[in-house]
């Protein structure tokens, strides 16, 4: 028997070609959805302007915005642009809010089931983290007991954040995936594992928000690398009003003659990046921030060796695995042992990248993640009508 084809509103802050590990991971699966039969609809701000309304299939409602909040585009017109949908079901996420919660009454107003994606809790800095601690106190809880199904990406996170239960029925994880056809070892098996530097590699958005990814951590350990005579070199890929600072960092720990800023580097480009270094290491160091790790998987598809922290969503994969070293937070000490581990050990690196790329392949791949989320939904709206008919049941007697 043929599964129903739905019609999906995915309701997200930004979305392509906005670069961000939300926005990449919301078109992968609602392409592969597409693919499936499905109809999906994206409803998002304009940022940036002008962007276009079909992505890849999708069609895109891209709201004007004046002013964020934390990092949140203030759309005026978010609630009507929803009720002109008509889907069978309502998509949104967290942590950005006030869009999750626009989607959460416009889909009580239409009956239609709603799916939150948990990416992780909101908090913050200043302004943003005093609207986090109101947000959470009042308003969360009343956005999770309207949601059908709220889905984790981190296996951990129900139990680590304090506005979830892991004992709550309603809560599952679904691990984020990587295409491991475009994410796959460099044809060439890239830098010598016996060359003269250790080439280290860092992957995030360069900006006030994901400070917590641990980038100054890694230049201090670096750093220390440096002073204990060992050849390393760091190639850092992303973007944001943040390069200033990571690379007066970089100047006042004589590293900045070893440390290449590389800027945003596009998707198609992602595989040569990954593929050029020996480890890929991003020492997380918040662990309500950090929701997952999308680009330790992506790096593990290439093949690569890597180092984290026990915050990233695969940290027991990849322990259990031995496809990379773990380090604790906020420590450049020990994640400088770790590099000097690699470093002494060569070999380890083929071993552990050669157990990423299976650990990709067998477990995190984008179809078995849309055959998550295609069942969760097709349940949820079963469970809906289900819901319906015995209430209209109910009535008639």
């Amino acid at each position: 028997m043929s599964k129903p084809s739905l019609n999906i509103l995915d309701v997200v802050v930004r979305f392509h070609p906005y670069i961000g590990g939300v926005e990449n991971t919301v078109l992968d699966l609602n392409r592969r959805l597409l693919a499936r039969g499905h109809r999906v609809k994206v409803v998002c701000a304009d940022e940036p302007a002008g962007s276009p309304d079909h992505v890849q299939g999708i069609d895109v409602v891209r709201l004007p915005w004046r002013g964020k909040l934390g990092n949140t585009n203030l759309a005026w017109g978010l609630r009507d642009a929803l009720r002109r949908e008509r889907p069978d079901l309502i998509h949104t996420h967290i942590p950005t809010a006030l869009y999750a919660d626009a989607a959460a009454d416009v889909s009580q107003e239409m009956g239609v089931p709603l799916v939150l994606t948990y990416h992780n809790d909101l908090i913050g800095e200043g302004l943003k983290g005093l609207f986090g601690k109101v947000y959470n106190r009042f308003i969360l809880p009343g956005l999770l007991a309207r949601c059908d199904r709220v889905v984790t990406i981190n296996p951990n996170y129900a139990t680590k954040s304090p506005h979830l239960s892991a004992s709550d029925p309603k809560i599952t994880c679904v691990p984020w995936g990587v295409d491991e056809e475009l994410f796959h070892p460099p044809a060439d098996g890239g830098p010598a594992p016996d060359a003269p530097e250790l080439v280290l590699g860092f992957l995030s958005l360069l900006d006030e928000h994901h400070r917590y990814k641990g980038l100054e951590v890694l230049l201090r350990a670096v750093a220390e690398l440096r002073r204990a005579g060992r050849k390393v070199r760091l190639k850092v890929g992303g973007a944001g009003e943040e390069q200033g600072f990571y690379r007066k960092i970089a100047g006042e720990l004589g590293i900045a003659g070893v440390t290449e800023f590389l800027g945003f580097i596009p998707g198609p480009d992602l595989p040569a990046f990954y593929g050029s270094c020996h480890v890929f290491v991003l020492p997380s160091t918040d662990a309500r921030r950090e929701g997952f790790g999308l680009v330790l998987l992506e790096a593990m598809a290439c093949g690569r060796a890597v180092v984290s922290t026990p915050i990233v969503g695969m940290y027991g994969d990849i322990q259990k695995h031995e496809t990379g070293l773990l380090v604790a937070p906020e420590d450049p000490a020990a994640l400088a042992a770790a590099l000097r581990r690699l470093d002494d050990e060569r070999g380890l690196l083929a071993e552990m990248g050669g157990r990423g790329r299976r650990l990709i392949v067998e477990r995190y791949t984008w179809t078995s993640v849309t055959d998550a989320y295609e069942s969760l939904y097709l349940g949820a709206v079963a469970d809906r009508a289900a819901r319906r008919g015995a209430s209209t049941t109910s009535s008639s007697k």
